[in-house]
């Protein structure tokens, strides 16, 4: 059963379509909305190869120019940006009306779409995830971005897809450690807005790690409306309500951006240890209760994700200190006040940020 779920801003309008299959009708979603008539595919080869023959439809519906990029989050740089933005313009003509289609993980999603929006002012965006990291979050909600040596996601703007076309196909031939990646931000959403999905997760584990059609999709609905809804509400983060998202976030880019976004430690990874800090952060400020907390840790490493980290300690405060949520000393951050609800708090200490750090360090 396909679904389609809109999401609304003040600016713009998205539809987010979900279905088993539903790749092979992107086609026709696509003329009606009428966004171009050429296509720039942004993608990375092992998706093209793993997947051509089922986007057959696709690619022979427009005529089209495709984009590599390289695994990883290498890609989100200054230098693939403007890779991108040259072979668009190799090909941009005036019988052209060019839009740009992302199809790959939340890199490939970050990378186009921040190539889309910056170009001309902006190309029409078609967003098809093929991670679960993706079709749960990075995909939804407009967020673009390329990283800074310095930190993560510093240069990037809000620019909302036209759609985005999520099918648990592509689900089937990922590795274990990019399922892990989405299961991580899945968790994220029951700990922070849905306490029945947590149960859910909590009981049917086996399910949803063997990706069972039908509650591997309920689940990404349940994510999708979350955070649609909440977009839909807080685009820009300025009435605070699109903040809860970043829970378990703050610490897990900072973590990231110590390891050099090496294969050390994957985004699903340092968020999911971002999560169990900011967990026992929330507890030692008065948050939360002892079970619940002890719950997140166990769901979480009951998941496969990794509860303990080796860092540099000094490299992540550092980190921090550069991150957009530091403020005069102190930074802002989500937290626990019990499972299904998230409270932003201001002013927290970086002492006692690096107390919480004692629960990860390996």
């Amino acid at each position: 059963m396909k679904k389609t779920i809109n999401l609304k801003t003040r600016t713009a309008s998205c539809k987010i379509h979900i279905g088993q299959g539903l790749t092979q009708a992107i086609p026709e979603f696509i003329k009606k909305m009428n966004p171009g008539n050429y296509c720039f595919l942004i993608t990375q080869e092992k998706i093209l190869s793993a997947h051509k023959r089922y986007l057959g439809p696709f690619l022979r519906a427009f005529p089209y120019t495709i984009i590599t990029v390289p695994d990883g989050e290498k890609a989100k740089s200054k230098k693939w940006l403007f890779y991108i933005l040259d072979r668009i313009m190799e090909k941009d003509s005036l019988k052209r009306l060019p839009f740009i289609a992302c199809l790959g993980g939340g890199v490939v999603g970050d990378l186009g779409g921040f190539s889309a929006a910056v170009y001309k002012r902006g190309l029409p965006l078609i967003q098809i995830p093929t991670t679960l990291l993706a079709q749960v979050d990075a995909a939804i909600g407009g967020k673009t971005a390329i990283d800074l040596k310095q930190a993560k996601n510093m240069i990037g703007t809000y620019y909302q897809p036209r759609a985005v076309f999520i099918d648990p196909y592509f689900l089937n031939t990922l590795p274990d450690r990019e399922l892990l990646q989405g299961l991580a931000e899945i968790i994220k959403y029951a700990a922070i807005k849905d306490k029945n999905l947590f149960e859910l997760l909590s009981v049917s584990r086996q399910k949803i790690m063997e990706l069972e059609t039908k509650t591997i999709s309920e689940v990404i609905e349940r994510c999708v409306r979350i955070k649609a809804g909440i977009v839909s509400r807080d685009e820009t983060e300025t009435r605070g309500l699109r903040t809860i998202l970043n829970f378990g976030h703050t610490i897990g880019h900072a973590l990231e951006t110590s390891a050099a976004y090496s294969r050390r430690i994957s985004h699903g990874e340092a968020v999911g240890l971002g999560m169990i800090s900011a967990g026992m952060l929330s507890f030692n400020l008065g948050l939360g209760t002892a079970g619940e907390i002890k719950a997140l840790h166990r769901l979480i490493k009951d998941y496969g994700l990794p509860v303990k980290f080796s860092f540099d300690l000094k490299l992540v405060l550092n980190s921090l200190m550069h991150d957009k949520k530091f403020i005069s000393g102190s930074i802002r951050m989500v937290l626990l006040e019990h499972i299904g609800k998230a409270v932003l708090r201001d002013k927290i200490p970086l002492k006692s940020i690096r107390n919480s750090l004692k629960y990860i360090s390996a």
